[in-house]
């Protein structure tokens, strides 16, 4: 928050310029006085009297101001510093010399107030209060006197000689208020009374153009160029407050604009910790969401790893795999040659069952009992050659001179007998050959067709 510290500056208000800035120096005998009289029906219920004095030669009651009634006689007893100041029969309690804290040889502010309806009197000593009094109920002020100054109307007397300096004496026809007197105290010797015009009754100017008794002299105060210079100064003070007022108005502008601003930053101060939250908020989430992914991550890595082991066994099992496939291409080629080795058997087979049938139907019609003795002997042998009992066969099939086919005795051999007997088919086909060139025997004499075709 702007805090702006506003001082408000008084400043005197010089006097016009056709004011004479003169003040009167009093001699220190009874003779050197002013005296006159003047009409003081304006004051007969309320009045005051404030002048400047300067204090010089020193007395027991230094008399600045006397009214002598006829009547009466001393109505107002003013001395500068003693306890003569009555008024209308009042008097103010006290000797006031402790108020006076200025030396001799300074000016200073004297002001006196009374006023019948409050039967109060007031001394302001430099715009302060320094003493009061109070007169008798329905007292008034008597007419009819003369005005003294610098001794008293009674007493030629030197305890009662001032001897000083007086400036700007007025008697106002009204008890001023206490912010009045400061304010003129406050304005200084060059100070305007214009504004105290209706009320300024008698005026020093008055008092001036008076006649005078013994040592009475006019004397500047300072000189009429310290007032025109404190005027000057004036306006300059005038202008640099005008200047400071509109400055005043800027920075108040500024504040406004400030009070703004802070509201705003403010406002933004909120939002932002608004977002503060929300960050942490989220701060949090991305936490939860930061701890969710390395779970992840280690089930991943977990995962990776397992499946690396599969691969591994993948890899190991496709290796074998590939060996085993070999092994069945392999196996494959095997099992063809092995197939083709078996269609080679079952063509020789074929054939050589042929020639053994074309073989039996040539011993069946040519050979003698001898050659056929003579055959079973060859056929046991050759039995005896591949590990089968053929002789028992093909013995008993010529002994039954064709009872039954001889293709029915060759049933019994088998794939592995006959590549036994492959060296047989040879010697039988050669046998076969001889005898078709012979034409023993044809290849369409088979007793297995003959049979089939019954």
């Amino acid at each position: 928050m702007l805090l702006l510290l506003i001082v408000v500056i008084a400043l005197p208000t010089v006097a016009s310029d056709d004011e004479q800035y003169t003040a009167l120096h009093f001699g220190t005998s009874a003779n050197d006085y002013i005296g006159f009289t003047f009409d003081m029906a304006p004051f007969q219920e309320s009045l005051s009297i404030c002048t400047w004095a300067k204090r010089i030669h020193t007395s027991s009651y230094p008399l600045l101001f006397n009214y002598y009634s006829s009547s009466i006689g001393n109505e107002i007893i003013l001395d500068a510093v003693g306890s003569n100041k009555h008024i209308a029969g009042g008097s103010v309690s006290g000797n006031m010399r402790s108020a006076v804290t200025k030396p001799g040889g300074s000016w200073f502010s004297y002001c006196i107030t009374w006023s019948l309806a409050s039967r109060s009197i007031k001394l302001y000593i430099d715009g302060t209060l320094v003493g009061t009094g109070t007169t008798p109920s329905g007292r008034t002020l008597k007419m009819g006197g003369t005005l003294f100054f610098n001794r008293l109307a009674s007493s030629t007397s030197s305890r009662f000689i001032f001897g000083g300096q007086l400036y700007q004496f007025n008697v106002y026809a009204k008890a001023l208020s206490s912010a009045e007197v400061k304010k003129i105290a406050e304005g200084g010797l060059c100070f305007d009374l214009t504004e105290f015009s209706e009320t300024r009754v008698l005026k020093w100017e008055h008092i001036l153009s008076q006649s005078r008794s013994g040592s009475v002299s006019e004397v500047l105060i300072g000189s009429d160029m310290m007032c025109q210079h404190m005027k000057m100064s004036e306006e300059k003070l005038t202008n640099i407050t005008g200047q400071l007022n509109a400055t005043l108005e800027e920075l108040g502008t500024v504040k406004d604009d400030l009070n703004s601003t802070q509201e705003e930053l403010i406002s933004t101060q909120e939002e932002l910790g608004t977002v503060r939250g929300n960050l942490n908020s989220t701060q949090e989430e991305l936490g939860t969401v930061k701890g969710e992914l390395e779970r992840t991550e280690r089930e991943l890595q977990t995962e990776t790893a397992q499946h690396n082991k599969t691969g591994d066994k993948l890899d190991t099992c496709s290796t074998s795999l590939t060996s085993t496939l070999t092994q069945l291409d392999t196996c494959s080629t095997s099992l063809t040659s092995t197939l083709t080795q078996l269609e080679d058997a079952r063509t020789f087979h074929n054939i050589t069952r042929w020639d053994l049938l074309y073989t039996s139907t040539y011993f069946n019609k040519v050979l003698t009992e001898e050659t056929f003795k003579l055959l079973s002997t060859s056929w046991g042998l050759l039995g005896k050659f591949v590990g089968v009992n053929i002789t028992e066969g093909v013995v008993e099939h010529f002994r039954q001179y064709h009872q039954e086919p001889v293709c029915d005795a060759f049933e019994p051999i088998s794939f592995p007998m006959l590549r036994q007997i492959e060296g047989l088919f040879y010697w039988t086909k050669g046998i076969n050959e001889h005898m078709r060139d012979t034409h023993l025997v044809s290849r369409d004499d088979s007793p297995c067709e003959s049979d089939t075709g019954s």
